[in-house]
């Protein structure tokens, strides 16, 4: 702008964002030698003439416009004013249109465009015409009685009926055009349905004619139909939660100064490139994945199922371990799992650290264990952007690979079956771990910052960060539950099966405690007393037949380990005569008193002589059988006696 003001101070032309500068020389305060230039404001660019807030001329009656269209005509006059002022049909104001037309300029609500020479030729007829109140653009005018209460063939067919009922049957056709969508209807059936309730209405209120006649005015446009639609959000609320939830609005998540290892994504991915099994049926890799959310950095152990089967417990155990040992990666301080059943196993995690010997502060206390809600997808997002960043990007190159779509697979030839990876499981073990380092290697955009997971990483160590370590025999043993068994001949039964050891040979009878794993396998059973000592690892009890001499050695053996502890619990025990130690026990209590008699109970003569009976002995039986039959002979001379007498 300088530049044109020396030169129009010259007496030379010179124009400024394409307008025509008007200038005048003033001396006063100010300038160089007290001299400064004063430019007339209707002649300085139209944006430049609303900043200074130049003055326009009164807009009239603006009760019909709104507020854009009277900012808008305002910036029109503006820039037409320097055309305004030229004589109409003269040269000067046709080069003056056409050296305003197709020049980018500043416009109304700050928007950037070029008027277009029959734009300009249009607002200069306008605003001659009409003035400033031509350039407005006004409100449509809607007269009330061509306002519609529905459409308009029904609004035809109904003009007996009274405006307030007509209103109401509107509005009940509208909620029911909502309960449609609401209810999952889709929209050939939401327009049907509503137009026959709308019928039913009709003729309720009084129309004449059938069903068949008012048919046809009642149905329904798809202005009217989809009005509604929004209630359709409802019906995918409670039918299908997932969808709904993965469309719902969310906050925006960071990870930007997360330290390595402070929060560790978990999750099992299906991916889809098919491997043979041994037995020729095709498969696609399980993978337990591990994200740590600070570098980006992803760990992945790849489980082929076999048929029937998927991820257990014990897999994603093993992985778990496997991460905990890893020299890059340790113990993380909080994981974030997804609520499948194959994540059980967290909930034994606070008790790993203890029994591994660590302070469980960071990770016992708080929210260590974060579970991803139900249909939550979203909440693992970094996770589920790097699994299609090595779906999409580095295993779409590799051979066996069929896509996310199963109905329409990818496949080297028509008609046939898709091609699976040219190699074994192992094969392609191998190579995902050369195609993962390839992903942690490949720099990342948003909270990486054009860094690399592996630079991310490189540059926390640098920094002086350390990792945690965990025993990895603890942290399998944090896994398990406690039993209780009881000990017999040196072995105890779990699962169906009898494990021993040496050291349960001085415990038989006694009652243990075991540890079983929740979700492992483990090979030995450890054993502990009811106070927590080790007692020690109890192993399978093996079978051995009945003329196998290693049977014979291994139980002549554990005779031995019998009597060793017989003489380890027998070497500070002294020799003790116990009878001899309960005769005097008994000596030492004095004789019972004997009370007096209150007398003899008679029970009768005979019941008597059955008492007697039952308690004589062999010899008073005898004497008793002598005495009976010498009286019965008496008894019988004694008669003849008598019957010589008479």
């Amino acid at each position: 702008m300088k530049k044109a003001l020396r030169c129009l101070s010259k007496g030379e032309w010179a124009s400024w964002r394409g307008a025509q500068l008007v200038i005048r020389q003033v001396h006063g305060r100010g300038g160089k030698s007290g001299a400064r230039y004063e430019v007339r404001v209707d002649s300085l660019p139209p944006e430049i003439q609303l900043r200074v807030g130049a003055v326009a001329p009164p807009l009239g009656d603006t009760s019909n416009s709104s507020s854009k269209a009277i900012e808008a005509a305002t910036w029109w006059d503006q820039f037409l004013r320097p055309i305004l002022n030229l004589p109409k049909g003269s040269r000067e104001r046709r080069a003056a249109m056409e050296a305003r037309a197709g020049v980018e300029v500043c416009g109304p609500q700050s928007k950037w465009f070029a008027p277009s020479l029959r734009d300009i030729e249009r607002k200069v007829s306008k605003a001659e015409k009409h003035g400033l109140k031509g350039l407005m653009r006004k409100r449509r005018e809607t007269k009330s009685e061509s306002r519609l209460t529905l459409t308009k063939r029904w609004d035809a067919a109904t003009v007996g009926l009274d405006d307030v009922l007509r209103a109401e049957i509107a509005r009940k056709v509208r909620q029911r055009i909502r309960d449609l969508w609401g209810g999952g209807a889709a929209y050939s059936v939401v327009q049907r349905l509503a137009g026959e309730h709308l019928a039913d209405l009709t003729l309720k209120a009084g129309i004449g004619g059938t069903f068949a006649e008012i048919m046809p005015a009642c149905e329904l446009p798809k202005g009217v139909v989809e009005a509604g639609r929004s209630a359709r959000r409802v019906h995918q609320y409670r039918t299908d939660i997932k969808a709904w939830d993965d469309q719902r609005p969310r906050v925006r998540l960071t990870s930007a100064g997360f330290a390595p290892m402070e929060l560790v994504y978990g999750d099992v991915h299906h991916f889809d490139v098919y491997v043979a099994r041994p037995d020729g049926t095709l498969a696609t890799p399980k993978g337990i994945a591990w994200l740590d959310a600070g570098t980006r950095r992803m760990r992945i152990d790849l489980v082929l199922c076999e048929p029937g089967t998927a991820i257990r417990n014990s897999d994603v155990i093993d992985s778990f371990i496997h991460m905990t040992q890893d020299p890059h990666w340790g113990m993380p301080a909080k994981l974030y799992l997804d609520n499948g059943s194959e994540y059980g196993f967290a909930e034994f995690l606070p008790d790993a650290l203890k029994l591994a010997g660590l302070d469980c502060e960071d990770f016992g206390r708080g929210r260590a264990l974060i579970r991803a809600t139900a249909y939550n997808a979203a909440a693992k997002g970094i996770l589920e952007g790097s699994f299609r960043v090595i779906e999409q990007t580095i295993l779409s190159a590799v051979p066996g690979y069929i896509g996310g779509d199963r109905m329409n697979s990818r496949r080297a030839n028509l008609g046939k079956a898709p091609s699976p990876f040219n190699g074994t499981f192992d094969d392609f073990a191998h190579d995902f771990v050369g195609l993962l380092a390839f992903y942690n290697t490949k720099r990342q955009t948003g909270d990486l910052a054009g860094r690399s997971p592996e630079q991310a990483y490189a540059q926390a160590v640098a920094a002086g960060w350390q990792r945690t370590d965990v025993d990895e025999l603890a942290l399998m043993t944090a896994f398990s539950m406690e039993a209780t068994r009881k000990v017999q001949d040196g072995k105890i039964s779990v699962g169906r099966e009898w494990f021993y050891c040496d050291e349960l040979a001085r415990h038989t009878g006694d009652t243990v405690i075991v540890r079983l794993p929740k979700y492992l396998c483990w090979p030995a059973v450890p054993v502990f007393t009811t106070k927590g000592a080790l007692i020690g690892i109890a192993l399978p009890d093996q079978v051995y037949s009945r003329l196998d001499p290693a049977g014979a050695a291994e139980a002549a053996r554990r005779k031995g380990v019998a009597r060793d502890a017989i003489r380890s619990e027998a070497a500070d025990l002294n020799q003790i005569d116990v009878k001899a130690e309960m005769i005097t026990s008994g000596r030492r209590h004095s004789a019972p008193p004997v009370p007096a008699s209150k007398g003899t109970i008679e029970l009768g003569r005979d019941r008597t002589e059955i008492g007697r009976r039952i308690m004589e002995s062999p010899s008073e039986r005898r004497d008793r059988d002598r005495e009976e039959k010498q009286a019965k002979l008496m008894a019988t001379l004694e008669r003849g006696e008598r019957v010589r007498g008479l």
